[in-house]
């Protein structure tokens, strides 16, 4: 059986049996019910968005509702008036929530709170152009023409990025991807480290070494935990999508297919490289209590490299500096996928980020599995970097080791 179908194999066995763990499930769960809540919830409680609606009582003109229609229809928010026979009526809807406003004699505005600043310029737009136009009419100009003058002009808004050329999508499409992506890893990254301490520690490993070379069982766990988490995020990503599309509470970035799918390479080559440094530093570890304190070198290279990328590219995506993270197999994976969005690389720089990246990955894999293979069996204390990367010949698991030769008088050779 070649190293390939080993390591595959291994990759199923890791995502059959994670998968089936209460506590994988539980974290799928969790994961889908707070993704949701934060899209619901927000929708159920804001308000800002919705119509407006304006009271009128006493003796008001009777084309002011129009040219409040009007107004809340140049600036893009819909307005409902209701009229109310006295000012006690009126008061009580507005204390009852049925209007936002009342406007009293068409002179004074009754809020049941603070005072809205954007339906203030509707109401008293309106007022002012009714006015306008009786004026106009008590001077004899034909109120059509006057109308027609008055009219308000829609205006358009037009966001900017905090760079030419991008606007806020593609900046926060940038922030969001390489955010996502440093969850993954350490979330995915932990779960190698703690499962090879796990198999270690319940001596599992010694049964999987005595069939597979370590190093492949450690590409293998890697592989396998991998596809377990890009489908999690995947499942958790089209429940955001769904719960958007139905509540229509968030606006969703537009990204180009593009952007995704240099996204999901990423996710791919940042998650490879980080976990086999994970799975490497956890075969130092016998117990799952010292799991955290000999990965804690990785996570401090992971937040470090996260925010020099993250605080470069989003300052200067086209310097120097941005170009050079973007290309440094630690930092790509957090600096490329965010200046793709901006459209600030050519075409040769992902594909020359891509192949060091894959490089490093290549060296990566024979360090960490010369790691991996010599302390994986170390009991005891926890394994030193040093000298685990100084071992000569990695112990034989024992199902693999030759069975003593015994003599005739029944004491085996290596006891004598």
């Amino acid at each position: 059986m070649t190293g390939l179908r080993q390591a595959w194999l291994v990759a199923l066995r890791e995502v059959r049996e994670r998968s089936r763990s209460r506590s994988f499930r539980a974290g799928l769960i969790v994961m889908l019910v707070v993704v949701i809540a934060l899209i619901v919830v927000p929708a159920n409680l804001d308000t800002g968005g919705g119509p407006k609606d304006v009271g009128l009582t006493s003796a008001v003109p009777s084309a002011l509702s129009s040219a409040i229609l009007a107004q809340g229809a140049a600036i893009g928010t819909t307005v409902r008036v209701h009229r109310y026979d006295d000012v006690a009526a009126g008061e009580e809807a507005l204390r009852a929530d049925e209007v936002d406003v009342l406007l009293v004699d068409a002179h004074r505005l009754e809020w049941p709170g603070s005072v809205d600043e954007q339906l203030q310029a509707v109401v008293t737009g309106g007022i002012q152009l009714v006015a306008v136009q009786e004026r106009a009419a008590a001077a004899g100009i034909d109120p059509n023409d006057l109308r027609a003058v008055m009219a308000p002009v829609p205006v358009a808004n037009v966001e900017l990025g905090s760079a030419a050329g991008r606007s806020p999508d593609d900046e926060l499409a940038a922030i969001v991807m390489t955010t996502l992506l440093l969850l993954a890893i350490v979330i995915y990254g932990n779960l190698v480290l703690t499962g090879v301490v796990e198999e270690k520690s319940s001596r599992v490993v010694e049964v999987l070494l005595a069939r597979i070379p370590a190093r492949v069982l450690l590409a293998g766990k890697v592989a396998g935990i991998g596809l377990l988490g890009f489908a999690q995020f995947a499942l958790t990503a089209v429940a955001a999508l769904i719960a958007t599309l139905v509540v229509d509470s968030v606006d969703i970035p537009a990204v180009g297919a593009g952007v995704l799918a240099w996204a999901v390479v990423w996710f791919v080559l940042g998650y490879a490289l980080y976990a086999m440094a994970y799975g490497a530093l956890g075969a130092l570890a016998s117990r799952t209590e010292d799991a955290q304190s000999v990965a804690g070198p990785i996570g401090y290279v992971l937040i470090a490299c996260y925010w020099a990328a993250f605080l470069t590219v989003s300052g200067d995506p086209d310097g120097v500096w941005s170009r050079l993270l973007s290309l440094f197999p630690a930092t790509a994976p957090f600096a490329m996928p965010g200046r793709i969005a901006l459209g600030s690389v050519t075409w040769w720089e992902p594909l020359l980020a891509v192949a060091l990246t894959l490089a490093a990955i290549t060296c990566l894999v024979v360090l960490a599995g010369r790691v991996y293979t010599n302390a994986i069996l170390h009991s005891g204390n926890t394994l030193r970097l040093r000298d685990a990367w100084h071992s000569d010949q990695a112990p034989q698991p024992p199902m693999a080791r030759a069975p003593a030769r015994t003599t005739e008088s029944g004491t085996s050779a290596a006891a004598k």
